[in-house]
């Protein structure tokens, strides 16, 4: 298996919006690339998608005083 860089990895999840497009851009499987950038500590699209999701939603439950 072909080692994979940090950097390599870390401009794929900021470039594209999903695992599986960033994995098929390196080459390898979606679940692959999570595992990836749970071990470097980089912020999947997945992850930053829910985050965002998360915090959207928040701002309309939480009680505005």
């Amino acid at each position: 298996m072909n080692k994979i860089d940090k950097e390599r990895i870390e401009r794929a999840a900021r470039i594209y919006t999903s695992n599986r497009d960033a994995g098929l851009a390196l080459g390898i499987a979606p679940g692959s690339f999570g595992r990836l950038c749970r071990r470097f500590g980089i912020p999947t699209p997945q992850s930053r998608k829910r985050q965002h999701h998360q915090s959207f939603r928040r701002s309309f439950t939480d009680p505005k005083e």
